[in-house]
């Protein structure tokens, strides 16, 4: 019962988080079969993190024992966190998308790459939960889900913001490498913040700060998307008048044709205004999906 308990405890924070970062009554959600994978995809990428986590503890590079760093040196803790913790795991919550959904056709814009590292990054930040309930018991959540699990998305943004399949691949990558160092930096800072001496409250601030700059990033990149209005239904365009009308209008309002006598040819985008098609997946222009089922 005990364990079943810490473990709800321990998922609990990360599907509420996702939840919150990816709904939107203003705008079409990512796949939910593809944000569940790459959220156990950020699960799985716990295991390399442990494999170096072991290897680095086997040659006696330094101490990442949780119990011990409570009572180590602020120099001890300094190098475990900044040199090892933030590195290994915000570069292994990278691959986790960079290997997995980066290489389809769900990730098109900044607001994807937000949107798919937040679930990694909870992913990863689930795997860890459960482990430290499993351990310390299910109380830990208490600071744990709010704090450290929202700090996950919080690194996780930097480097995620970075993922732009329009970007050249030179800036792509530059960027990538700076936006995966500055998080590795901000992680370590994080975590030398809550093994320090001065308690939770700096490291409570530090992710206050980041929470509001985040959640102001997705404001931002949602209010500049063209990919994820909720519903673009396409407008036949009149080959007469050349004049577009509802799908469902009995005539044109250009000529007054009857619409179930005429052939469109083309059809307008009720995003960007561009004709494209008729039957078209998406929008030549803005990329936005077309919606007809309605």
């Amino acid at each position: 019962m005990a364990v079943g308990v810490a473990v709800i405890s321990a998922v609990i924070p990360g599907f509420l988080w996702l939840w919150v970062f990816t709904h939107g009554r203003s705008y079409r959600g990512a796949p939910l079969k593809i944000l569940l994978i790459t959220f156990l995809l950020g699960m799985l990428s716990t295991v390399p993190v442990i494999l170096v986590y072991s290897l680095v503890v086997a040659l006696d590079i330094v101490e990442l024992d949780v119990e011990d760093l409570a009572f180590a040196t602020l120099g001890t803790v300094a190098v475990a966190m900044f040199f090892v913790v933030g590195p290994v795991e915000e570069t292994s919550k990278f691959l986790a998308v960079r290997l997995g959904v980066y290489r389809t056709r769900h990730l098109r814009e900044p607001l994807d790459g937000l949107i798919f590292g937040a679930a990694a990054s909870l992913g990863f930040a689930t795997a860890e939960n459960i482990s430290y309930a499993l351990s310390f018991g299910a109380e830990i959540m208490i600071v744990r889900g709010p704090i450290s699990t929202l700090g996950h998305v919080i690194f996780g943004s930097i480097w995620a913001l970075s993922l732009n399949p329009q970007a050249p691949v030179a800036k792509r990558r530059f960027y990538g490498l700076t936006a995966l160092v500055a998080a590795a930096l901000l992680h370590g800072l994080f975590n030398v913040l809550a093994f320090s001496t001065w308690g939770i409250v700096p490291a409570f601030g530090l992710v206050i700060v980041g929470a509001l700059v985040v959640f102001r990033m997705f404001r931002r990149t949602k209010s500049g998307s063209t990919y994820h209005l909720r519903r673009n239904v396409p407008m036949p365009v009149c080959p007469v008048c050349l004049t577009a009308y509802r799908q469902h209008d009995k005539f044109c309002h250009g000529c007054g044709t009857h619409t179930i006598a005429i052939e469109p040819l083309l059809q307008r985008c009720a995003n960007c205004r561009l004709d494209s098609t008729p039957g078209a997946a998406f929008c030549s222009g803005c990329g936005d999906l077309f919606v007809y089922d309605v």
